[in-house]
């Protein structure tokens, strides 16, 4: 089969015919249909989590989707021609107290796709049964790709937020991840305050289902949205401690920063501040398998899907280079050529 492979950290994939996975018991083998260029594949062939144990050569890509092809002894719940997604998480021990508590995504024991595993940058994948989800039949397989991770990246944290309905949350940053929060946050009965910054995207923002926009270049985040009674919610999604030091302050009584983005800058943050009105800054890293399922649902359900731009597997150097530029329009995904 042909796939995009990293053989040297730092240095472009090499497009070239590679063995075809089989699949052992509990194993199936899908054919790739589309696969999600991330932010993090950046981190990855640049060689920024090489400490992560990445095996090399490797084949990136962890928002996978496509149709089984085989199934492996032992497989119940999937058939050739079934719709598939393969997510980051591709093994998870169940005995580590993070996934005892309910927080598989943080298992120190977990193998990633495209990170210590083969991933999706290829035309066929072979992944686990327990790992693999079912894509409904409402959703397009090349828009749901980022789904499997921007997707759950933004919905795990609102699922865990409980009644939005009247609430008030707000986006900071209207990009891969933000467009899908916006969409969400507005299925779901909130007051959705984009935050943007920059020609265009408070026009998107609109069209995605934001109730109001603040210009961060033309108003201070905070005061706007102390204006309007302060925010429950803020979903940042934008690489940036400024905006994060901007949105603090925007907080309602009881209200939630949850902190989406990989933000590898100093920010200054007044602890006072957050006392007042038990305010709460916290992390939160993709989901649980449960939370896929329910936002791949919810999805269907209510309309939602990503925006993305098509792009050959060949064309992956070329992607990942207006990635790393900033030249990406929301999400890229690649398709077999």
């Amino acid at each position: 089969m042909k796939a995009a492979v990293c053989d040297v950290f730092g240095k472009p994939l090499t497009i070239r015919e590679v063995p075809t996975p089989s699949p052992g018991p509990g194993e199936l083998l899908i054919r790739v249909h589309g696969c999600g260029v991330c932010h993090s594949d950046l981190h990855l062939v640049d060689g920024d989590w090489a400490a992560w144990g990445t095996p090399l050569p490797i084949i990136p890509g962890h928002e996978v989707t496509g149709i089984v092809e085989e199934i492996g002894d032992g497989v119940t719940a999937f058939a050739p021609g079934d719709r598939a997604g393969v997510p980051w998480m591709q093994y998870a021990c169940g005995r580590c107290a993070p996934c005892k508590a309910g927080a598989e995504m943080l298992c120190a024991a977990q193998r990633s796709t495209g990170v210590t595993v083969n991933g999706g940058y290829a035309e066929l994948v072979s992944a686990p049964e327990a790992f693999v989800h079912k894509i409904p039949d409402g959703l397009d397989l090349v828009e749901a790709a980022p789904l499997l991770c921007a997707g759950i990246t933004v919905f795990a944290p609102l699922r865990r937020a409980g009644n939005l309905a009247g609430k008030t949350v707000a986006v900071a940053g209207i990009g891969g991840l933000g467009h899908l929060g916006v969409r969400m946050a507005s299925a779901m009965g909130a007051h959705v305050v984009a935050i943007v910054r920059g020609p265009g995207k408070a026009e998107l923002a609109r069209s995605l289902g934001a109730h109001d926009v603040i210009e961060s270049e033309k108003e201070k985040i905070g005061p706007a949205l102390t204006k309007m009674g302060g925010a429950d919610v803020i979903l940042l999604t934008g690489i940036s401690a400024r905006l994060f030091e901007q949105c603090i302050p925007g907080l309602g009584p009881n209200g939630t920063l949850v902190i989406l983005a990989a933000i590898a800058e100093n920010a200054s943050v007044l602890p006072a501040g957050l006392l007042t009105g038990q305010k709460r800054i916290v992390g939160s890293l993709v989901g649980t398998r449960d939370d896929m399922d329910a936002m791949l649902r919810f999805c269907a359900d209510h309309g939602i899907r990503s925006m993305v731009e098509r792009h050959p597997l060949s064309a992956v150097n070329d992607v990942l280079g207006k990635l790393r530029d900033g030249r990406v329009r929301l999400r890229a995904v690649l398709t077999p050529d």
